[in-house]
């Protein structure tokens, strides 16, 4: 079996600074780290998981808590999250939120003897999961998502400034009938959209249609069927905001069934700046967060916990956001 020691005396290097490059310590430069990983794999070097564990009490994998990867966000999400991983020495175990998920239980699975942490995407507020995982000791970091009832380091987009960005641009085009499609209260995400949105509304003397805000669960059928219920009529909203592009994709759906065109006739906006939303033939407006960033963020918060860091001063850190503006919205009719 070809160990670290072989690797080092190939390159000609010392087995600490091999060894720290194996398991992706910063300290090593981007160079050297990358000609040893090369040698590594021409050598067959396979990391003895079982031996390092025993040596440090570590398992060098993280879990990560999804909750569901149809939505056009959370490949981006994931696909960040494990090349950060990777690039700070630990492997990536996934799983869906047991707090949805047929089984509850799920996350007791991965306990301090499989992961050396967690990371959880899509947290509720008081979700038990979150809560089981922290009483138990193991670090958390939430990501895109807070949880109020618990002491927990949070990596969060602006929410609450999304509001202001959207309805600052909705009006400017002339629109003041604007709808709202939303997540379940539970989710702090949408909850701070929807709070931004209707605080914005309220500062400019624009009415907040109750009738027009729907709280769904994030798939794309309750997308359509909401959407359906407020375009299917005369009086309906010249605009509908979507807390999510995957909502937005929904609106838009809907739209085309119903003959509505858009922008033309209704102005559609999303959250989250997907791949899809890029796409020629959807081109949608939408508010922009930074996914890599604030998922290397992530990472790095709950490696440094994992490693004897103290938390962060703040323990939720917020990235700014910014409207992407492009082909679905207009002046209303």
């Amino acid at each position: 079996m070809v160990t670290s020691v072989d690797v080092a005396r190939h390159l000609g290097l010392s087995q600490s600074t091999v060894s720290r490059a194996l398991r992706g310590h910063p300290s090593v430069a981007p160079a050297t780290k990358a000609r040893i990983l090369s040698v590594a794999r021409e050598l067959g070097y396979v990391p003895d998981a079982a031996a390092r564990m025993m040596v440090t009490r570590r398992t060098h994998a993280v879990g990560v808590v999804v909750a569901d990867l149809t939505s056009p966000i959370y490949p981006v999400i994931v696909e960040s999250l494990q090349n950060r991983l990777l690039e700070r020495g630990y492997r990536m175990v996934l799983i869906r939120d047991p707090d949805i998920s047929p089984d509850p239980e799920a996350v007791d699975v991965l306990d301090s003897a499989t992961v050396d942490g967690m990371i959880f995407v899509s947290a509720r507020e008081s979700s038990a999961a979150v809560r089981r995982v922290l009483e138990r000791g193991t670090p958390v970091v939430l990501l895109s998502r807070d949880d109020t009832t618990v002491e927990v380091e949070a990596v969060l987009a602006d929410d609450r400034r999304a509001g202001e960005i959207v309805v600052a641009h909705l009006e400017g085009l002339g629109h003041k009938s604007i709808g709202v499609l939303t997540t379940l209260r539970d989710r702090s995400n949408g909850r701070d959209r929807e709070d931004g949105f209707r605080a914005a509304m309220e500062r400019r003397g624009l009415q907040v249609r109750e009738d027009w805000i729907r709280h769904l669960r994030l798939t794309h059928e309750e997308g359509v069927r909401a959407a359906l219920e407020l375009l299917d009529t005369q009086d309906r909203p010249t605009a509908i905001y979507c807390v999510t592009d995957a909502l937005a994709f929904a609106v838009l759906d809907a739209a085309a069934q119903l003959g509505i065109s858009v922008p033309q006739q209704l102005s559609v906006v999303g959250f989250d700046d997907s791949g899809p939303a890029r796409w020629a033939f959807i081109n949608l407006t939408t508010v922009h967060q930074p996914i890599p960033e604030m998922s290397y963020l992530a990472v790095d918060r709950l490696a440094g916990r994992i490693e004897g860091e103290p938390p962060s001063e703040t323990m939720k850190t917020v990235f700014p956001v910014h409207m992407q503006v492009r082909g679905t919205t207009g002046p209303p009719a």
